[in-house]
């Protein structure tokens, strides 16, 4: 397992760092303007889709498919599978039809500062994109299915490809002075992605079917868990939405700033936690389907303190570097240069809630490993009216900062919400924890010292003096919570140097 585990992180940073180079190509060949605008705001729809479809099959899909091959033959979880794919093409196609005759109002209703030229452009790109969904809820499904199936090597290869495709559109697309190059690749990215699951899904015996059961009381369990998880999604895609709204008014360019930021946190947080959060949740739900209370608090205790020992040094190192890392990242081709220090702002307000993002995921997918989804669309729902709360403050005063800003308060609220009721199920922080969290505490002021000092020393702004600071701050937090003994690093190493015993035999 460790194995698999291993060669998933590979994939997954290969792609996520194919995924974001896509995003800093936007950014070398086409700045900021109302065209990238337009563009993030057609590609936001079918996003929607993609992450209401697959927070619900992910999250629902995988506890009900473990209790079904818990209690009953593998045939059973074939024609529960099969009836879901049914299903959920019908529902598609349903949403397909909605948002192709209501494109205009539902782009005017995401970007209410947008001047008449520009929502046309944003109409259009929505049109075409919109043909993506149905690979996207082929994608969702079978990623779900192989991962329960522990084919996640099959999943996160799947991902490169694409990514790969979207950074080669941008450049198609400038060289040929046509942006809508990059919006028909984009919207066909997601077949291709789909195409490279086909062969493990054959190879898992899958044999599809088109017949539907209604009448199913495995589908009636996963859209009973589902439905309050898409809701809850739902309303997580809201605030994203407003938050766009809100920048539309503020001037062009401004949608685009936000997403730079905002993308290049998302990147960070799936490179180092969201992967492992991933392959988590199938043992989380295992481990509660068959009511192993022990072993799931012993794995949620070293998750938690996975998370802090990770999360804070990087949240620190993010708030610390962002200039450089953004220099170095965007300063270079077609980004206006006063658009740089206004994305260093947004990356810092948005990296506030690095470590209460990490937090909330983790507890969300604790909830869905007890199939309550209740609990984490209820706090969805305060999240957006503080999010709206907030934005309308922060804005005014901060700018397009403030909204970053109101993303991660409306989080850390949320996730202190969804910790508070994890206490009704007996999970909560522990005394270990808690030590955990202070020994990590004290050796990032230690590592913030190291990186402030040689700072004072090395002046100048480019890669290699960015690496230095890296490379000290990493040095100094590793070597201060060592010296704290911290059991978890002490075990990671461990395993670390035994695996390369084995190898070096």
């Amino acid at each position: 397992m460790k194995k698999i585990v291993v060669i998933v992180i590979i994939l997954t940073l290969i792609s996520k760092i194919l995924a974001f180079l896509g995003e800093i190509s936007l950014a070398y060949f086409f700045g900021t303007s109302s065209q990238t605008d337009a563009f993030l705001v057609a590609f936001s729809i079918p996003t929607i889709v993609f992450e209401l479809i697959s927070s619900g099959i992910l999250n629902g899909y995988i506890p009900i498919y473990n209790q079904i091959r818990e209690n009953s033959l593998d045939n059973d979880t074939q024609k529960f599978t099969n009836n879901f794919v049914n299903v959920t093409l019908i529902i598609t196609f349903f949403i397909f039809i909605f948002i192709f005759i209501f494109s205009p109002y539902l782009v005017k209703l995401f970007s209410l500062g947008f001047n008449a030229d520009t929502l046309k452009i944003a109409n259009f790109y929505t049109e075409i994109l919109l043909f993506s969904i149905f690979p996207i809820m082929l994608f969702s499904i079978f990623s779900g299915y192989l991962q329960v199936n522990q084919k996640f090597i099959a999943v996160a290869l799947a991902n490169i490809p694409p990514n790969l495709m979207y950074v080669i559109a941008v450049y198609l697309a400038y060289k040929s002075s046509n942006f809508t190059i990059l919006v028909i690749i984009s919207s066909l990215i997601v077949f291709v992605q789909f195409i490279f699951l086909v062969p493990s899904i054959i190879k898992s015996k899958y044999k599809h079917s088109f017949q539907i059961n209604l009448k199913d009381k495995n589908l009636y369990n996963l859209l009973k868990l589902s439905i309050p998880i898409i809701i809850g999604t739902s309303l997580e895609q809201i605030n994203l939405l407003i938050d766009r709204t809100m920048a539309s008014r503020l001037g062009i360019g401004t949608i685009t700033i936000l997403n730079y930021s905002n993308r290049l946190n998302v990147a960070i947080y799936s490179l180092s936690i969201g992967t492992v959060l991933t392959i988590l949740f199938p043992k989380l739900s295992l481990l509660a389907s068959e009511n192993r209370i022990n072993e799931l608090k012993q794995e949620i205790k070293y998750s938690i303190n996975m998370i802090l020992i990770f999360s804070f040094p990087i949240m620190f190192g993010i708030i610390l570097l962002s200039n450089d890392i953004i220099n170095f990242i965007f300063g270079k081709g077609n980004l206006n240069n006063e658009a740089i220090p206004i994305i260093v702002k947004c990356f810092i307000g948005y990296s506030v809630c690095f470590v209460a993002l990490c937090l909330r995921n983790l507890a969300i997918k604790i909830f869905y490993s007890f199939k309550e989804s209740k609990i984490p669309t209820i706090n969805s729902a305060v999240g957006i009216i503080l999010n709206v709360v907030f934005n309308m403050i922060f804005s005014k005063y901060f700018g397009v900062m403030g909204i970053a800003i109101a993303t991660s308060l409306s989080i850390i609220f949320i996730t202190i919400f969804l910790f508070y009721q994890l206490k009704n199920y007996g999970l909560f922080f522990e005394k270990s924890n808690y030590i955990v969290l202070l020994k990590v505490f004290i050796s990032c002021i230690i590592m913030t010292i190291s990186i402030v000092v040689s700072k004072k020393f090395i002046l100048s702004s480019n890669f290699i003096n960015l690496f230095i600071y890296i490379v000290i701050g990493v040095t100094s937090y590793i070597v201060s919570i060592l010296l704290m003994k911290v059991n978890e690093i002490n075990e990671l190493l461990g395993s670390f140097f035994r695996l390369k015993k084995r190898k070096n035999f």
